[in-house]
């Protein structure tokens, strides 16, 4: 039982890793859309033009760009770890020579 309760830790790890590499993915994309919003409030006069925001704007789009992809690797790559070490799991819980009882309690 105890590879199974190390496998099952370490299914509920990648759970959580991928969790925040979704986060992560979300905040990339959020970055892509503000950055070239602010250039275009930039460029219609919305937003007082300085040469710190204009770089910052294109910063954010291109930050944004690298953090979704890079996430959506990441995320992509745990995936596949969870499904190996569920696999794992499951054949080490196959291999258990368990015993029915036969009295409902399993």
């Amino acid at each position: 039982m105890d590879e199974i309760e190390r496998l099952e830790l370490q299914i509920e790890e990648l759970r959580e890793a991928i969790e925040r590499s979704r986060r992560f993915a979300l905040a990339g994309r959020a970055s892509v859309v503000a950055g070239p919003a602010l250039l275009v409030a930039i460029l219609i006069g919305l937003v007082a033009f300085t040469p710190a925001r204009t770089v910052f704007a294109v910063a954010l789009a291109i930050g944004g760009m690298v953090l979704s992809g890079s996430s959506r690797a990441t995320t992509e790559e745990l995936r596949r770890a969870l499904t190996r070490v569920e696999a794992e799991r499951n054949a080490e819980i196959d291999g258990l020579e368990l015993v029915d009882r036969g009295d409902g309690t399993g």
